[in-house]
């Protein structure tokens, strides 16, 4: 079934892909839900347990929740849990609503009080409050300070991390937003001093809106779903206990989540110091000692090798991605059931100007951590829908310009 399913059309392009709570909070790189739709019905029956141990989104935890399958879900990044918990956790509409509407007003009698929306922004440490007087224009910090004394305020987890979610694709947006980043969703923050920020609380009103009509495709049971932080290099579960695993790792050395996570992540709670401490420790991370590669398989050495001689440090980067990935994918055969898939959606990469491909290394690595590999298949990327990072200089040769048009779907599977 599973080769079948690799053969088919895997682009999803003319699907719509905003039902239930898929389109809540950009983020980069999100797969089509419907791709991992597609696995979790042929291969799995309700009842079962997905897992994603990079949750990102948490496009396969929804797909699992709608599809009446039990998930697991993992990460390490806080706004990516934040928004994963929002989007499988069924909520009474009319109370969050109304939740809403309180946050909302009560912000605009904030935005009024100077002294309330100084000493918010006074308790921030000094580099936090410095990361925002550069990204914020005053106004728009009045703004978000007088939304997040709000939110604060409210009793319920649950509801309380609804809201946050919605405050959070306030500042992170396709386009637009509020800070005086330019295309924040997409790619590498690059500040725009002539940008004109939008208005934040009409901005929330906005998408509150939106979020809570969504609401109503969530009203089956969040039994048996469980999204918590971990690493996927270090999964806290037992041996052969998931029906199925659909994730999508991150991309070698080209989307840094980190850094526009971040942009929403100071105003609720997180110092920058402590996000930048962290992103040191995701999967692909560009800070690196020299990682222990006598475990990888020749051809991803040959790779490293290859790079090496043409830039030491970008040779480190490839080197630790392809380690931590064997963690993880050691993690995934030792969980996963017999005779059950895994299956990686993966992209290549450039790095000075040589190509790697990163789905024919995963898949070598995946074989030699007792993996069969049943297949790997391309798809097509459209661009505008699965937010790839975007050049803003004209007629770019860049190297994230240039890998970022296909990925691969690979099919692995445990005898």
């Amino acid at each position: 079934m599973l080769p079948l399913l690799l053969d088919r059309d895997l682009d999803f392009h003319n699907e719509k892909s905003s039902y239930a709570s898929h389109s809540w909070h950009p983020f980069a790189a999100k797969f089509p839900p419907q791709l991992p739709r597609a696995f979790i019905e042929t291969l799995t029956i309700r009842g079962d347990t997905i897992l994603d141990p990079m949750v990102g989104s948490g496009t396969t935890i929804v797909e699992a929740c709608l599809l009446g399958r039990r998930a697991i879900g993992y990460d390490i990044d806080p706004l990516a849990l934040k928004i994963c918990k929002a989007k499988v956790t069924p909520l009474d509409t009319a109370e969050v609503e109304e939740v809403g509407i309180h946050v909302l007003n009560s912000a605009k009698r904030t935005v009024k009080d100077r002294k309330a929306v100084e000493r918010f922004l006074s308790s921030l440490d000094v580099r936090t409050r410095e990361f925002i007087d550069y990204w914020f224009l005053p106004r728009t910090q009045t703004e978000l300070a007088s939304l997040i004394l709000s939110i604060q305020r409210i009793t319920s987890e649950d509801i309380r991390n609804f809201i946050e979610l919605v405050f959070s694709s306030v500042i992170i947006t396709k386009s637009g937003g509020v800070s005086l980043a330019r295309d924040l969703a997409h790619t590498r923050p690059h500040k725009d001093p002539t940008k004109t920020p939008r208005d934040a609380l009409t901005q929330f009103e906005q998408k509150l809106a939106k979020a809570v009509r969504g609401l109503h495709a969530l009203r089956s049971s969040r039994r048996g779903i469980r999204v918590c932080r971990g690493d996927a290099r270090d999964l806290k579960l037992k041996d052969n206990c998931i029906d199925l695993v659909v994730t999508s790792p991150p991309y070698a050395n080209a989307i840094d989540y980190a850094r526009a996570h971040k942009f929403s992540l100071v105003w609720m709670g997180e110092p920058l110091s402590a996000l930048t401490e962290l992103r040191g420790t995701y999967i692909g991370t560009e800070r690196t000692g020299k990682p222990e590669t006598s475990a990888l398989p020749r051809t991803a050495q040959a790779h490293v090798e290859t790079l090496a001689a043409k830039d030491a440090s970008r040779a480190k980067v490839l080197a630790k991605y392809l380690v931590d990935m064997r963690y993880v994918l050691k993690e995934l055969f030792r969980v996963l059931k017999f005779n059950r898939a895994a299956i990686l959606v993966v992209g290549p990469s450039t790095m000075r100007g040589l190509r790697i491909p990163t789905h024919e290394l995963l898949t070598d690595i995946g074989e030699s951590v007792g993996f069969t590999s049943i297949g790997c298949a391309k798809r097509a990327l459209d661009r505008n829908r699965r937010m790839m990072p975007a050049s803003f200089r004209r007629n770019s040769a860049s190297g994230i310009e240039n890998r970022m048009h296909e990925e691969f779907v690979i099919g692995f599977h445990k005898e």
